[in-house]
């Protein structure tokens, strides 16, 4: 289990971080209002979450292909929040024992008590988003990993092993683990390296400058950019990861190393020179950095794919599976090989339709996960502009 660092426990809070605040009035609270009903506060929160279910199962079917609610976190949460703080709960149909956990939920706001959403590493094994409810931990979107599990969990917050990403080392280790993706010092793109010193290659190819969230570029700057510089500090980018990622950049800045080696320097020189100009106390906004870094990765994650040489098609019943060979001039219909040069015209201009509309469906699947990144990156950024509720 990691431990908090030192850093950690003497610094400001930061936006959504997985760490319990005025502890120990809110563990009064807890213990008055909340601990003697959990069994209803959490009949209380399905009928919540079922409200968001309704809405998020139309809206947002599914994400980076997998259906809904696997990796919908941030959005469960976020449509949770907004749920709870609507006047007419009261008036919804609910069970006897939901109805006495709402009943509890208010009247432990109304005295005081701490409703914040939160997020972190849990248990070692995966980022996830949930809320801080006194000195308990609620988490709404128990189910987003492991579809089996429970869609509500209630635990004391200091069991639940949830605990706040200490540093660049410790994002790394979770999200190693997670995402399944490589990860390399941002080497290349030195300008925003202070502030996003990652670059993540997906196994098709697509690579993405991170992490633009608010809570890691609000940890770096509250230690002058000292996170990102150790992890800039280590070994070159791979050359061929680098050329790939500075041709898909191309264009999107003003200038770019012409090695890994010289992007390594670059990065760390602007971390020392963004430290004296104090841009980690008065710098860009954190909204702004990431409408920049979004508007990067909005051209670099469909220039570096890799496009796959198996099309699908799911619309289309005949043509399911389609495998170009092009050594020998054979293509593969559902499992049966045929050679291109011997297919009808027709048959022809069908494929190459088939084939052209399969990649515009690739493009505008890559569009929608950009524009809900981007989306969830405004919506954090957004709420750590808004007074406390």
């Amino acid at each position: 289990m990691h431990k908090l660092s030192s850093s950690i426990v003497r610094r400001a809070l930061l936006p959504t971080e997985a760490r319990l605040i005025d502890e120990s009035r809110q563990a009064a609270l807890t213990e008055r209002y909340l601990l003697p009903a959990l069994a209803d506060l959490e009949a209380f929160f399905l009928v919540v979450r079922a409200l968001v279910d309704t809405e998020l199962e139309f809206t947002l079917p599914a994400k980076q292909g997998k259906a809904y609610p696997l990796g919908q976190c941030l959005e469960i949460s976020q449509a949770a929040h907004h749920q709870l703080q609507r006047a007419d709960l009261r008036a919804l149909a609910m069970s006897a024992s939901a109805r006495t956990g709402h009943a509890a939920f208010v009247a432990f706001r109304r005295a005081g008590g701490e409703l914040r959403q939160v997020w972190g590493d849990l248990r070692g094994e995966f980022f996830q988003n949930a809320f801080q409810l006194g000195t308990l931990y609620l988490d709404v979107s128990n189910d987003t990993v492991t579809r089996s599990k429970p869609k509500v969990e209630i635990l004391p917050f200091a069991e639940a092993r949830f605990i706040p990403i200490a540093d660049y080392r410790h994002f790394l280790r979770v999200a190693a683990r997670y995402w399944h993706l490589r990860i390399y010092p941002n080497h290349v793109l030195p300008e925003l390296a202070p502030y996003c010193p990652l670059l993540y290659v997906a196994p098709d190819g697509r690579m993405m400058l991170g992490d633009a969230t608010v809570y890691m570029i609000a940890l770096t700057r509250a230690e002058r950019f000292e996170p990102s510089e150790l992890i800039l500090r280590d070994a070159p980018m791979p050359p061929d990861v680098f050329r790939r990622a500075r041709a898909g950049l191309a264009g999107l800045a003003k200038m770019l190393p012409d090695n890994p080696e010289q992007g390594r320097d670059m990065a760390l020189r602007a971390c020392r020179e963004y430290r004296r100009k104090r841009w980690h106390v008065a710098g860009r906004e954190i909204g702004d950095v990431i409408g920049a870094v979004l508007a990067i990765n909005a051209k670099l994650v469909p220039a570096t794919a890799i496009r796959p040489t198996t099309i699908h098609s799911d619309h289309v019943s005949f043509a399911k599976k389609v495998h170009q060979m092009n050594t020998n001039d054979l293509i593969q219909i559902n499992g049966i090989e045929y050679k291109l040069s011997e297919l009808s015209e027709a048959a022809r201009r069908e494929l190459a339709m088939l084939q052209q509309t399969d990649a515009r469906l690739a493009e505008l699947q890559r569009d929608v996960a950009i524009c809900s990144t981007a989306r969830n990156a405004y919506a954090n950024a957004l709420a750590a502009l808004l007074p406390a509720a």
